[in-house]
């Protein structure tokens, strides 16, 4: 009797040193699976909230310059870090190009914003920006031509327009 209490109480040690060295194996795998699940369901959740609105477009062929307001019309607050990393694409219809991000407007094609209503840096919804894009001066404008501009966000939410200089 007491040779079947002491094999049954070296099993049930056994089993639950098993139990725990197979949890303990096991649990951080699972643990990090789920990763990349809430990662993407965080992304998802920032474009959901992002939004915004092309309002107008303006050409200073003095310059070689568009001017284009967007508008912040999404539940997302962007950072000025976040406005530096999106993508401005711009040119006639059927041939555009991207243009790179220039805070020091010196580059040409170049693009720079300014926060219009902005106290601070963050581009806050309902708040306007005012995109510059400067063009290298061997471009023309022609009137009545169709021209492309499409503003795509840090996060992959885009918005897009065509208008005709006059």
């Amino acid at each position: 009797m007491s040779g079947d209490s002491i094999s049954a109480a070296i099993l049930t040690t056994a089993s639950v040193i098993c139990a725990v060295a197979f949890i303990s194996a096991v649990y951080p795998s699972v643990i990090s699976a789920g990763d990349p699940i809430m990662s993407r369901a965080e992304a998802m959740g920032d474009q959901i909230m992002t939004d915004t609105e092309i309002i107008h477009e303006a050409v200073n062929s003095d310059e070689n310059e568009v001017c284009v307001w967007v508008k912040n019309v999404g539940c997302n607050r962007i950072s000025s870090g976040l406005i530096d990393q999106s993508d401005i694409f711009f040119g006639h219809t059927e041939n555009f190009d991207r243009i790179s991000y220039d805070e020091s407007a010196s580059l040409t094609p170049g693009w720079s914003y300014s926060i219009e209503q902005s106290g601070d840096n963050d581009w806050d919804a309902g708040e306007t920006i005012r995109i510059t894009i400067k063009l290298s001066e061997s471009y023309t404008f022609e009137s009545g031509e169709r021209y492309f501009v499409k503003f795509n966000s840090y996060n992959g939410v885009s918005e897009e327009d065509y208008f005709t200089v006059a």
